[in-house]
């Protein structure tokens, strides 16, 4: 379940040049079970948005923009398991971003300066006794929390002041999973809400001004048979796809997004699990609207481990990513945290 996090940073290129980046993890939630009880993220929202102001101080409109979703926000090896249990479940994810790079439109380095992110969103889910085509119901929505001005957390090492406030939110009115021996699917239908601050050309901002529907599938393969008889073998994929409105205050519509996101590992016990995540993250088509002009399309890559466990009610889950191959935006590592709890109806 996401929400929308925007912070972007001014960083020197060079004298006269300044690279904005704004990046905006969030995602929505959709409880998993593990064990007892355990709730598996699955999204939240989240964007990485470059832009490029040229001249002494002036502002123009960024060109490259991407979509709401942060791509490894459902790096759980279990993230295609709905809750089985009926009941109210949330989910704390916090994200850090150390971006060492900030790669132009042909992948070179435009900036080597280090600047580092901390973004916060809680997502809600309520799965009811109810069940549509076979599969269990949920509802979910992510507001999501942090500091969103043109200032990071910290610029090379040293702490900046930053204001904090809502941004953009998450929500999914309709999500299904269903469950056999092996496999386990999730299918919903998202989308992220303007509710977050924006001004076109300002940089205190704290939403990116637009309308976001995302459909999209989570899987996951689980099997104890054969070698893995002791340590069952977790597979899971996803699959994102973003389409934008118009961005408020000009005539620009942001170009489709895809994520493909995928993970694999071991099952150590009912309530442990290692392995390797990853995603591929990429701009589907060029934007439109008598404001948008010709840009490079952004992309970016990432690998990554993935570790899960839980104790007593609450299952905690930690991700890192090392992104590479990107494209008109920062490059560097990614790092998730979730706390998930809930109250299932037995």
């Amino acid at each position: 379940v996401p929400v929308v996090f925007f912070i972007e940073a001014l960083l020197m290129v060079e004298k006269s040049k300044y690279l904005s980046v704004v990046i905006l993890p969030y995602g929505m939630l959709f409880p998993t079970r593990q064990g007892v009880t355990s709730v598996t993220r699955q999204m939240i929202l989240i964007c990485i948005l470059v832009l490029l102001i040229a001249g002494e101080g002036s502002v123009a409109a960024q060109n490259v923009q991407t979509g709401h979703y942060a791509p490894g926000w459902n790096g759980n090896l279990k993230a295609g398991m709905m809750a089985q249990d009926p009941g109210f479940y949330m989910q704390s994810t916090t994200m850090y971003f150390n971006a060492r790079k900030f790669k132009d439109g042909s992948g070179d380095t435009a900036s080597s300066d280090e600047t580092d992110y901390v973004l916060t969103s809680l997502a809600l889910a309520w799965r009811p006794d109810f069940k549509l085509f076979g599969g269990d119901y949920q509802a979910v929505v992510t507001p999501a929390f942090g500091n969103l001005s043109g200032v990071p957390v910290l610029v090379d090492g040293a702490p900046q002041d930053a204001p904090m406030g809502l941004t953009d939110m998450f929500f999914s009115p309709i999500g299904l999973g269903w469950h056999w021996s092996e496999f386990h699917l999730v299918t919903a239908l998202g989308g992220f809400a303007p509710t977050g601050k924006y001004n076109s050309g300002e940089n205190d901002n704290t939403g990116l001004g637009f309308w976001t529907v995302m459909p999209f599938a989570l899987g996951t393969y689980r099997t104890e048979k054969g070698i893995f008889r002791d340590l069952p073998l977790l597979a899971t994929g996803g699959l994102f796809y973003e389409i934008h409105s118009n961005q408020q205050g000009r005539d620009f519509r942001p170009g489709d997004s895809f994520t493909f996101e995928w993970s694999l590992g071991l099952e150590f016990t009912e309530r442990t699990s290692f392995g390797l995540t990853g995603f591929f993250y990429r701009q589907v088509n060029d934007p439109s609207g008598p404001d948008a002009e010709p840009v490079d399309k952004y992309r970016s890559n990432g690998i990554g481990l993935t570790l899960s466990h839980g104790i007593g009610p609450v299952n905690l889950n930690l991700r890192a990513y090392q992104d590479f191959d990107v494209h008109n935006g920062p490059e560097g590592t990614l790092v998730f945290f979730d706390i998930a709890w809930g109250w299932p109806r037995k």
